[in-house]
């Protein structure tokens, strides 16, 4: 999948860092019929993050992984108490950097997702678009969401979000292969593909700079049906799951674009 055996997800490959957040900053944004850029996403989420967690004033969040920080940042400056975790150096250089900007005080961590450590410390914790299944195995994608539960206090609150919805795949509604115009100028080539027997998402994207040069990384997902992930859930000792189909509180629909789970510990 990546070069000398790295794993995709690997600071080494470096399919997260500076190619990562050049892709995601695009003039149409994520979901093309929105025309949201990323500030404009970044309220959305975070609107419908608190719309659907109904969370208490000063709430203690984890983002993992919280990327360049996007949703930490954005949720420390309404109030809440957000640590941000991701193994990312760069994302996380650029993420300590705009919060020092917004004045957000936010705890950033370099870590895993596999090898958190916490311990009843959080009332919510957020795994925002697409940013589940990152693993090879189901027994590590499990893990995750162990530790998830492990550091919610009780009746803590998880929030898993992607824009990857199976049964809209199936359809023949998933776009396979888009390119999409950068703010910077440039583009972005995204080609990917479900495999029904791995049920993992496989694909690459491509950027493309005014020169014609281009660089390409490549990616894979496991993605899970409504009904696997909250079997997942339940496992890790959930309760009280929920599936929507947008942060309006739709409930879920196979017709959907995008699948929220809410969980409680």
């Amino acid at each position: 999948m990546s070069n000398n055996n790295q794993k995709w997800w690997s600071e080494e490959y470096g399919f997260f860092g500076d190619f990562y957040m050049e892709g995601d900053n695009s003039k149409e944004g994520y979901r093309v019929a929105e025309k949201q850029n990323l500030k404009q996403r970044t309220l959305t989420e975070v609107d419908g993050v608190l719309h659907l967690l109904d969370l208490r004033p000063k709430s203690k969040i984890l983002d993992c992984p919280t990327g360049y920080g996007r949703h930490s940042i954005e949720l420390a400056k309404r109030g809440f108490v957000v640590t941000g975790s991701d193994l990312n150096s760069k994302h996380l250089a650029v993420a300590k950097k705009e919060a020092e900007k917004n004045s957000a005080k936010i705890k950033f961590v370099k870590e895993n997702m596999l090898d958190l450590n916490y311990d009843s410390e959080f009332d919510a914790v957020i795994n925002m678009f697409y940013s589940f299944g990152f693993f090879e195995s189901d027994e590590d994608n499990s893990k995750v969401l162990q530790n998830f539960f492990k550091a919610l206090k009780p009746n803590g609150q998880f929030l898993m979000h992607t824009d990857v919805n199976i049964p809209f795949i199936q359809a023949g509604k998933y776009k396979h292969d888009e390119t999409r115009a950068l703010t910077n100028g440039n583009a972005l080539r995204i080609v990917d593909k479900y495999d029904p027997v791995t049920k993992r998402i496989n694909g690459f994207w491509i950027l493309k700079d005014e020169n014609g040069e281009e660089i390409k990384k490549e990616y894979s997902v496991r993605v899970y049906t409504k009904e696997e992930f909250i079997d997942l859930c339940k496992r890790a000792g959930f309760r009280f799951c929920k599936a929507y189909s947008d942060w309006d509180k739709k409930p879920y629909s196979e017709d959907s674009e995008d699948m929220i789970i809410v969980a409680m510990k």
